[in-house]
């Protein structure tokens, strides 16, 4: 079982008391639970040197306080199952973010909900075995799927709710600001795309900090390096065809070698989603082929290597390999998936090189296999739901 271990200090102890206070008691008026998922939702997933970590919501209606986001972790190897990692000691209804720090190490925030106003902040060394407390983020973590990054060499970077962007040289440093959005638009790469809002953090190969954001300016990519200067625009042209349309950085994610973006070109029924690649610098990017979403919307997005899988809504999921590669589809999701709130399925890698479905119902995660035109129930996984725990 995991263990969320908090130093045992007076003002460590005086925090957690507000944590579960926190968790615990009335909404207060604008600091309530986060709005609707984003585009895509919280729910996750990404590989890591020493596995994959994927994190999606079970349980029971948001209304009454029921729905926990849960942590899930598949060591590598091909025999090797999903197990439970969640952190224990603090209510997860508002979502968690992982992100990992280096061979087994994974980092986790807990995102604010109900009357908490910070976000809480546990790292384990083993692949989620355990989980000891790393302080917190005195302002609450956006409610976005790369709101939280690792650099290759373990310094951290977070994007907040108020739009401020927060780095930590290592895992269990302080924080400190590094910009805000007002800061970045305000620079000359943001101010030629329009840009308005951050939506993503991450850091180069090279340890460069990394923003995606949305830009409002036909054709311009909204990814922006750190370097001497200040922020450097760093996206690819889009494609002709797309060239006029507004554009956003749905999310970011090192995957090995590389920074992954996932992009959305357009809005409603004329939006596309694309693929996007660099590897060093985070100056030049490769793009994939374009896949025109025809009104359909992103629901969970998941990186696996150079391999982006993405859930739509309808029960239709769809993968891409790489720079140049066009969407395939995979098979259609099993019956009454689709019924499932958006938060509560996700894709994360298969051993084998393609993609497995996680699902969670209540108290059941169920993984399924990719077989010859359907998804094959693989394992189960039974997680203890605290009920009325933060009602």
């Amino acid at each position: 079982m995991t263990s969320w271990r908090w130093p045992a200090t007076a003002v460590t102890a005086a925090l957690v008391t507000a944590v579960l206070a926190g968790c615990g008691s009335t909404r207060a008026s604008g600091t309530g639970r986060p709005a609707a998922p984003v585009t895509p939702s919280l729910a996750t997933s990404a590989g890591y040197p020493d596995g994959t970590w994927a994190v999606l919501v079970m349980g029971g209606a948001a209304a009454q306080h029921n729905d926990f986001w849960q942590v899930f972790v598949r060591p590598a190897g091909k025999q090797a199952a999903w197990r439970l990692a969640t952190p224990l000691g603090v209510a997860s209804n508002g979502g968690i973010a992982i992100t990992a720090t280096g061979g087994p190490s994974l980092f986790a925030a807990l995102l604010p909900s109900q009357d908490l106003r910070f976000s809480p902040l546990a790292r384990s060394t083993d692949n989620g075995a355990k989980w000891a407390a790393d302080g917190l983020l005195d302002t609450p973590l956006a409610a976005k799927p790369s709101a939280l990054a690792a650099a290759p060499g373990g310094g951290l970077i977070a994007l907040t709710r108020a739009g401020t962007v927060e780095v930590a040289a290592h895992p269990g440093g302080s924080w400190s600001r590094l910009a805000t959005e007002r800061s970045v638009a305000s620079s000359a790469a943001a101010r030629s795309c329009g840009l308005t809002g951050l939506t993503a953090t991450g850091y180069t190969a090279a340890g460069a900090a990394l923003l995606g954001g949305s830009c409002s300016r036909g054709g311009h990519l909204g990814i922006f390096v750190r370097g001497a200067g200040g922020w450097l625009a760093a996206g690819p042209a889009l494609p002709a065809a797309l060239a006029g349309r507004p554009v956003e950085v749905l999310q970011l994610a090192r995957s090995g070698a590389a920074d992954v973006a996932l992009l959305q070109a357009g809005t409603g029924r004329t939006a596309s989603l694309l693929g996007a690649w660099s590897i060093g610098n985070g100056s030049r990017w490769q793009l994939s082929a374009s896949y025109p979403l025809a009104g359909a919307q992103p629901r969970s997005a998941a990186v696996a290597g150079q391999r982006l899988g993405v859930l739509l809504n309808g029960g239709r999921a769809i993968t891409v390999t790489g720079p140049g590669a066009t969407w395939q589809p995979l098979p259609a999701l099993p019956a009454g998936t689709t019924a499932l709130p958006a938060g509560a399925v996700t894709l994360a890698a298969d051993p084998s090189g393609g993609f497995q479905l996680l699902t969670g119902q209540r108290n059941q995660l169920s993984v399924w296999a990719a077989g010859s035109g359907s998804w094959n129930q693989s394992q189960v996984v039974k997680v203890s739901i605290p009920y009325g725990s933060s009602g």
